[in-house]
């Protein structure tokens, strides 16, 4: 089966509220089996919203919406999926009646808008809503099948869970497992993995696709099978051909700071840090990690004081790495060091220092500061430093 996903809400067009029922749904029916070949957005007019599900179901399956279900003039989504379909809107009266049971367990009385609730297109089979006050409902026809569901989320969850994936199990033979798993990756560029995996990136099952994040890397990774277990074992083929492949720049399914806080504390080691901005971007990456800070000790931030070149800068982050390590008395230092200007390019020599029991180690890269994104490429330098000296690589 393949499907396609359509969000309705002139709110979620103009960008002041954001669509995560889309991501949801996206995750469930890969779970499920479910191909998905395209997520849309569609404000609340009536001729687009059928217009949009029209189109949809020239290429797919199944089309599930979300939104649009309310009590106000604005909800016109009943009207588009009965007018994709060339039918009436009919009313009924069971739908009514649990709408008003909702309002008496509240203990208020129900708005006579709310009888608009109770429309559905003629032949539409309805979904009861335990949690809200719109029903949502299943409209099958030889065009295909539109499923459409509330844009509250937690209404929108709780159908999906427990009346869409029956429904698309029992009724209509989905039986097929999509497992996705993501591998990090960094020390290379976006263009140079997509080159050492490219014949795996051009296979249809499992699929392989890359994307750059914060100056890394993520590898999905997908397959589909019959059951579980072939769907793992696809997979397993292809991240061990990866890792192969990538080698010391092959993170893992772990984000690289959680893999760098999991291997200090396994090997019980403490961090002193000294950023030379006031941005800090090695602690903020570390930060934002559960576990991230455990085994901290302590930070110097020292924005420079007087002008500093390419040279210069990797001086100060050498000295203070071993700084850092002293004043809090760590077994590692680790440092960053920008240049104070940028040179004729654009780009600022930043230099990364790591002292440790047996020595150190040192690089300088270029990275273009002017753009928040240039210091989280120097976060993932120097987390990336500390990760392959904790796993014993060499510099």
């Amino acid at each position: 089966m393949d499907a396609e996903i359509i969000a309705i809400g002139s709110e979620i067009l103009l960008g002041a509220t954001i669509d995560t029922n889309s991501a949801y749904l996206a995750r469930q029916l890969a779970t499920a089996g479910v191909n998905l070949f395209r997520k849309s957005v569609v404000g609340d007019n009536t001729e687009r919203i059928a217009a949009a599900i029209r189109e949809a179901l020239s290429r797919a399956d199944l089309v599930i919406c979300t939104g649009g279900l309310g009590p106000t003039l604005d909800d016109v989504t009943r009207e588009a999926v009965a007018l994709a379909f060339g039918r009436a809107l009919e009313f009924r009266p069971d739908l009514l009646e649990q709408i008003a049971a909702r309002f008496a367990a509240f203990g208020r009385p129900m708005s006579e808008s709310n009888r608009r609730q109770a429309f559905v297109p003629a032949g539409a089979r309805p979904i009861e809503n335990p949690r809200g006050t719109a029903p949502a409902f299943i409209v099958e026809d030889p065009l295909g099948t539109v499923i459409v569901l509330p844009g509250v989320p937690y209404e929108m969850r709780f159908l999906f869970e427990t009346a869409v994936i029956p429904y698309l199990r029992d009724e209509r033979g989905v039986t097929d497992v999509i497992l996705v798993k993501t591998l990090h990756a960094t020390g290379l560029g976006e263009s140079v993995i997509g080159e050492m995996i490219a014949d795996l990136m051009q296979q249809s099952n499992p699929t392989v696709g890359i994307s750059a994040k914060q100056a890394r890397y993520e590898l999905r990774l997908g397959a589909r099978a019959s059951s579980r277990p072939e769907a793992e074992a696809l997979i397993a083929a292809a991240e061990a051909t990866i890792r192969e492949r990538l080698g010391q720049h092959l993170v893992g399914d772990e984000a690289l700071a959680e893999t760098v806080a999991r291997l200090l504390a396994e090997r019980q080691l403490s961090l002193a840090l000294y950023e030379g901005a006031a941005i800090a971007p090695i602690y903020r990456a570390l930060a934002a990690t559960t576990g991230g800070l455990d085994r901290l000790r302590g930070l110097i931030v020292h924005p420079l004081d007087r002008p500093a070149d390419e040279y210069a800068a990797a001086a100060l982050a050498h000295a203070g790495a071993i700084s850092a390590a002293d004043r809090w008395r760590s077994e590692l230092g680790l440092a960053a060091q920008a240049a104070s200007e940028p040179d004729a390019s654009g780009f600022t020599a930043v230099s990364v220092a790591l002292v440790t029991p047996e020595g150190s180690r040192q690089v300088t890269r270029r990275y273009d500061l002017r753009q928040p994104e240039g210091w989280e490429f120097v976060g993932t330098l120097a987390l990336d430093m500390l990760r392959r000296y904790l796993l014993g690589e060499p510099e």
